[in-house]
């Protein structure tokens, strides 16, 4: 169900994750002004797009250490690639890959949601000075 109320709505993780891609190229569109909209109204826009960012971007980053303990949950109780003539060594170094770029990508999204707060904080200058 979707905020709306809307029954038929996907919400798998894969369904919610397109629809986060979705939402992002949208914004992307709007903010390049590339979308028939109007692109952004003033310096407080700017700080309340900053501070939803940064929560998408601590959220997601919330997500892929989750990611990580499903896979290796899977590899270890035999549900990881069954079916697959995939040996346990492949599938070992496969999620030990997996694991590997997900924590690159944790600490770098942990990183890109410090700097969005700071942009966010710095923002909120211009936001006051404009209104």
């Amino acid at each position: 169900m979707d905020l709306t109320g809307n029954r038929d709505v996907d919400t798998t993780a894969a369904a919610l994750a397109a629809r986060a891609e979705d939402a992002a190229r949208a914004l992307y569109q709007r903010t390049a002004g590339q979308a028939e909209e109007e692109s952004i109204a003033d310096a407080d826009e700017v700080h309340r797009m900053l501070g939803s960012l940064k929560l998408v971007v601590e959220n997601l980053a919330r997500c892929l250490p989750e990611l990580n303990t499903w896979l290796e949950q899977r590899m270890w109780s035999g549900t990881l690639g069954k079916g697959d003539d995939a040996s346990f060594d492949e599938l070992t170094k496969s999620t030990f890959e997996v694991a590997a770029a997900l924590a690159r990508a944790h600490r770098m999204s942990a990183q890109l949601g410090r700097e969005l707060q700071a942009a966010q904080t710095a923002s909120r200058e211009l936001a006051a000075k404009t209104t």
